[in-house]
């Protein structure tokens, strides 16, 4: 604590009485032990551009999973299959620390689940990304931010266990500085515990066309179980004031078994009548491994933000699967093969390099910044299937045998200017990327292809401001979805035996504009904003379903996709945070959008509301025991050819510290109300209905222990450029209808 704070407190007390030089402070306030000065800091902060929760400084959050404490987090939901929203659009990108991480980029939902919230300091929301990010991502970027900054030499350590119904996890974090050397590592490892991950599924086709071959049934069960480590390393020297170096490195390892699956599915005809049916059993394990590499260099000039950023990452995945499907139980249903295995291996390798230069001038108020990346994407995929009487004689099926090379490189350049006038900044930006990806089938060469895609992708907003904690904000914001490979590759995918997914080379990148009007006001008490939105799009991505007939009249589910997508959205929405007393927070934040969606070739057209909210409370209570709530919905949400159900989640939690906070011991539960979190969704197109019904089984009840140790609260230094490939598309968590972790 600053002397000059202690005394200007005593001299208030005391009437601001002279002071003799030869008086103590003790002299002068007897009951200087109870003189306590707090600063609170706030939880969140937002400038009507990017919103920051500081985890921190909210001890609910202790001993809960990141995905728990992303459900506080204002302009984010959680859905019940645990896709994580931004602003209601699930295609964002996710850094951590403000660059990409190649664990999160294959299953971020599972990640998040194991990974703790004690993790990470700040989660930053960033809806208007900007030119200097990668123009992929129309909901924005989801910024984890792990480190603090601090210049003084020492060590400090959390480590971290928690056990509950669902899982386990066992993490560490250390920081360590000394002279112009500083480090970080972290160490995770998490698992199931004494449940499994359950789910139930029915999916129900209706042929309205149709007496015979009218409702077809499937139902599934599936438990998987799971174990995950991760592991990160971080290191910066600083030989001087205007030369910093950087150097990196991550590991992740998912292993996921399946325990148990087992599916039934059968026809009906119009009359409620079973025609034929089958029973299949799937057994085998889903894996992901990755690791990474980064190093940077950072120049600092003579004037203050002047700088130039010299950065490279690599990296690398590896994703086996290896599925053996039984099929039994026939009722009037001729099985051909009863045993089929699917096994298949994919490689990622990826390098990136990347150059920014920052040069702020006229008094800096004015900045302009400027930059260039080349991303190299050598992907591998090969898989064979084959089929047969039981699992030890099977003959492989040569047209379903998969050896691929898949190429995706990408060139960006981007400018941007930052100035400020007075009362009113303006800044403004333009990036360009040129995308070439491609197929190279080394099985069938018919099936390659090469595309070129050029995608400029502008912004601009202008910011008044009334008051340091108030201003205006006026916003375009245009972001791209480019096509993955997956979805322009034709080689079919048969998910389930009645669902089959295709890709369409023809695809272009998708544009998504958005104009925004946001109010920002924070004070001690109230704070938060309000604003109101519009987006279109006239080039969409958009999945469409059509149906073919199979083996005994099953209906077969064909999925893909086209830019025949039109959709507008108009939305109003914000966020209100109050301290209802030094000891009570509350929050609640908020969305509400009309949706008008349409294609051509084929005709399809769907509207609707759509909208979500959330609300957060945080107590503490004599003893210093710290309880927190926390729950929210959101309604159905509308697509092309149907929609999603709504969900609604809520949380409990309390913690205590002891030995001056250095050990915490939390106690959490969430949607412990029920059994399984319900999700629905439909999908109609002509004559035909899909309905899907899903139920997990995700209550949790669970303990925690934390201990902090050290003098040190800080982490390797940064350069001011991360390397963030956030130009991958992530829809994320678990769908509908296949094995998933």
């Amino acid at each position: 604590m600053n002397a000059l704070l202690v005394l200007s407190a005593l001299m208030a007390s005391q009437g601001a009485q002279a002071v003799a030089p030869t008086d103590s402070v003790a002299d002068m306030h007897d009951d200087l032990q109870e003189l306590v000065v707090v600063a609170k800091k706030e939880v969140i902060k937002s400038d009507g551009a990017s919103l920051t929760y500081d985890l921190s400084e909210d001890d609910s959050t202790k001993g809960t999973s990141l995905l728990d404490a992303l459900k506080k987090v204002p302009m984010v939901t959680v859905d019940g299959q645990d896709v994580v929203y931004i602003n209601g659009d699930s295609n964002f990108k996710i850094c951590v620390n403000g660059k990409e991480d190649p664990m999160l980029q294959a299953n971020y939902s599972r990640i998040f689940k194991s990974m703790p919230a004690d993790a990470v300091q700040k989660i930053e929301v960033i809806t208007e990304p900007g030119a200097k990010y990668d123009a992929e991502g129309s909901g924005g970027v989801l910024n984890l931010i792990t480190e603090t900054k601090q210049r003084k030499d020492g060590y400090s350590g959390t480590v971290n266990a928690s056990l509950s119904n669902r899982d386990y996890n066992l993490s560490f974090f250390g920081r360590m500085k000394y002279d112009k050397f500083s480090l970080d590592a972290n160490v995770t490892y998490a698992g199931d515990s004494f449940s499994d991950q359950t789910t139930d599924q029915t999916h129900t086709n209706i042929n309205d066309s149709s007496d015979i071959n009218h409702r077809q049934v499937m139902k599934q069960n599936q438990r998987i179980g799971f174990n995950f480590l991760n592991a990160g390393l971080n290191a910066s020297w600083e030989p001087n004031e205007k030369n910093l170096f950087t150097f990196g490195g991550s590991f992740m390892n998912l292993n996921g078994k399946i325990k148990g699956y087992h599916s039934t599915t059968g026809m009906y005809d119009r009359g409620d009548i079973l025609q034929w049916q089958y029973s299949q059993d799937v057994s085998g394990s889903l894996k992901m491994l990755s690791a990474s590499a980064n190093a940077s260099y950072q120049h600092s000039f003579d004037s203050a933000g002047h700088r130039l950023v010299l950065a490279y990452l690599y990296n690398f995945g590896r994703n086996p699967l290896d599925l053996t499907t039984e099929t039994s139980d026939p009722i009037n249903y001729e099985i051909y093969s009863p045993f089929t295995n699917n096994i298949s291996l994919n490689y990622n390798r990826e390098h990136t390099f990347q150059i920014d230069y920052a040069n702020p001038f006229g008094g800096e108020k004015h900045k302009l910044e400027a930059g260039a990346k080349v991303i190299f994407r050598h992907n591998t995929a090969t898989g064979e299937s084959g089929a047969g009487d039981s699992p030890t004689s099977l003959t492989l099926n040569p047209e379903l045998s998969v050896d691929m090379l898949q190429l995706q490189d990408i060139y960006a350049l981007y400018a941007a200017y930052n100035g400020h006038f007075g009362n009113l900044s303006a800044n403004a930006g333009l990036r360009y990327e040129h995308t070439r990806m491609g197929i190279r089938n080394r099985l069938d060469e018919t099936e390659n292809f090469t595309r070129h895609l050029n995608d400029l992708v502008p912004n601009a907003a202008i910011t008044y401001l009334f008051s340091p904690a108030s201003n205006l904000r006026l916003a375009y914001q245009m972001r791209i979805t480019r096509p993955d490979i997956k979805q322009m590759s034709p080689y079919q995918q048969t998910a389930i035996g009645t669902m089959v997914q295709e890709g369409n080379p023809d695809l272009e990148s998708e544009h998504s504009n958005r104009i925004s009007l946001t109010y920002t006001n924070f004070g001690r008490i109230l704070g938060g904003n309000i604003f109101a939105d519009y987006k279109y799009t006239n080039n969409a991505i958009t999945q469409f379903a059509y149906y073919n007939q199979g083996d005994e009249g099953s209906m077969i589910l064909h999925q893909t996709t086209a830019n025949i997508g039109h959709s507008q959205e108009f939305g109003l929405g914000g966020f209100l945070n109050v301290n209802l007393t030094q000891k009570m927070t509350f929050s609640v934040n908020g969305r509400v959008a009309y949706v008008k969606m349409i294609s051509s070739s084929p005709l399809f057209k769907n509207h609707g509301w759509t909208g979500n909210y959330g609300a957060n409370w945080n107590y503490t209570i004599p003893g210093d025991i710290k309880l927190s709530a926390y729950g929210g919905q959101t309604f159905h949400v509308i697509q092309l050819q149907g929609s999603y159900s709504g969900w609604y989640y809520y949380g409990l939690g309390l913690s205590k510290g002891f030995l001056s906070d250095k050990i915490t011991v939390a106690l959490n539960a969430s949607s412990f109300l029920q059994n399984s979190t319900p999700f629905h969704s439909n999908i109609h197109s002509g004559n035909q209905h899909t309905y899907t019904d899903v139920y997990s089984k995700s209550w949790r009840v669970g303990i925690s222990l934390t201990w902090n140790f050290g003098h040190l609260n800080s982490s390797a230094k940064r350069t001011d450029l991360y390397i963030d490939n956030d130009d991958i598309y992530s829809s994320g968590g678990n769908g509908n209808g296949g094995i998933s972790i």
